[in-house]
């Protein structure tokens, strides 16, 4: 019996030294780093991710950044967790990654948060035309917001204005395993910074493109930085980069810290969101790392094919009847309405008449491309007898409903207002943009 056994011991001993080969091999061949900086796995720029494209270090670095203040991680909702009040001041809100999603209550909470007298740092690719619609109301002649520029190329070299650095400029790439690739550099356009209105540049891209700006807005300020992948984790512990991140954080107030990660959204949701020309499929997905695997890649296509075979049969049995789709509607009506009822519950209804005007103005430079910026004194469209004549000829309206519609305005502004002045200067609007061609 014992003699029986000696080929089988072998044969066990011989599966066993195979599979610790296998093992070893495979692990051996995996990589130790994990290179991604795409968001789609939520992993892109994630304060807890150690991986090169991680933010785990700028987030330990901002929990001490300064003494007897606190770092606090919004969990599920900046518009609950992000306060505005009137001692809430001094304070800061981090967003670092590739994109940020706000819905309407959350953008309102946000500009209401810097009004107030505090900083937002957004650092991203691409920022949600929602909210740049507020930050950049006032806009330079000739300039419409339309997003970040981009250039494509190796390497990068950042720079700042205020603080001044020991280097002119310190460079940056992005790697993959270690070996520079070519990378999409983002900038904000030099037409968007003029004399008449108060944003200005703070640091530069090869000393040419704008990518950090300061954006004012109420009693608090906005900063913008155009390329997040210089507070990623692969470029922070980089010695040469730190006096550059440094520099950076220097402009946040001396006050508690609210990092934000719940908005995190992949560079092509963001894009999409803002209804950009870019239209085509990412390069990375959620199913990337899926079909990379011969297995997972079969069993994936196994039951896309037992769906589809499913649904063939199943069509066949029960024809459901086609529903008529809805008419597409206007989201920012949604949004216009959402901000209106806030304000109206407030009895605010010089806010209500001040936010109606804006995006009544809004509108006006869509349709017709008139534009009549506020004036900062007055806290009036800046209008003449030829504005109104324009904005009569192209929208067929009467010359007489549009002044009208501008007196109301100002009744508003000069007088305290009361729901009633508020209603009729809202009807007149809405008149105004039923009847107008």
């Amino acid at each position: 019996m014992q003699k029986n056994r000696i080929p089988i011991l072998l044969a066990l001993i011989a599966i066993a030294l195979i599979g610790a080969m296998f093992y070893f091999v495979y692990a051996s061949n995996k990589p130790k780093f994990d290179w991604e900086e795409s968001s789609w796995k939520k992993k892109g720029y994630d304060e807890k991710n150690e991986q090169p494209y991680g933010t785990r270090m700028v987030h330990r670095l901002l929990e001490n950044y300064f003494n007897s203040r606190k770092l606090v991680d919004i969990q599920k909702d900046v518009a609950k967790e992000l306060p505005v009040d009137s001692i809430s001041t001094g304070k800061n809100y981090v967003f670092i990654g590739e994109a940020m999603y706000l819905d309407s209550a959350g953008t309102k909470q946000l500009l209401d948060f810097v009004a107030a007298g505090n900083t937002a740092f957004i650092s991203s690719k691409t920022i949600p035309f929602d909210l740049m619609t507020f930050v950049y109301f006032d806009e330079c002649e000739a300039a419409p917001w339309n997003d970040y520029g981009m250039l494509e190329d190796s390497f990068a070299h950042f720079s700042l204005r205020t603080p001044a650095l020991q280097d002119s400029s310190i460079k940056y790439f992005y790697a993959w395993q270690n070996k520079p690739r070519t990378y999409h550099w983002h900038f904000i356009e030099y037409y968007h910074f003029c004399d008449s209105l108060p944003q200005h540049p703070l640091g530069y891209l090869n000393k040419d493109w704008v990518n950090f700006a300061e954006f004012p807005h109420g009693k608090g300020r906005f900063l913008l930085h155009t390329n997040p992948i210089a507070f990623s984790n692969f470029s922070v512990l980089r010695p040469e980069t730190r006096p550059y991140v440094s520099g950076v954080f220097t402009h946040l107030s001396e006050g508690d810290i609210y990092w934000d990660a719940v908005s995190r959204v992949p560079e092509e949701v963001g894009r999409r969101h803002n209804d950009s020309s870019n239209r085509s499929l990412a390069e990375e997905h959620p199913l990337t790392y899926i079909l990379k695997q011969p297995a997972l890649a079969w069993a994936w296509y196994l039951i896309a094919a037992m769906a589809i075979t499913w649904l063939v049969f199943r069509a066949k049995r029960r024809q459901r009847i086609i529903p008529v789709l809805p008419k597409n509607e206007n989201s920012s009506y949604e949004f216009i309405s959402t901000i209106a009822h806030l304000h109206f519950r407030e009895k605010n209804y010089a806010g209500l008449s001040t936010q109606g005007m804006r995006h009544f103005l809004a509108q006006l430079r869509e349709r017709y491309g008139l534009v009549a910026p506020m004036d900062a004194e007055t806290g009036l469209p800046r209008t003449d007898d030829d504005f109104f004549r324009k904005l009569s000829a192209l929208s067929e309206v009467p010359e007489m409903e549009c002044r009208r519609i501008f007196g109301l305005h100002a009744n508003t502004v000069n007088y305290e207002p009361t729901e009633e002045m508020a209603l009729d200067l809202h009807l007149a609007m809405e008149a105004f943009l039923k009847a107008a061609k």
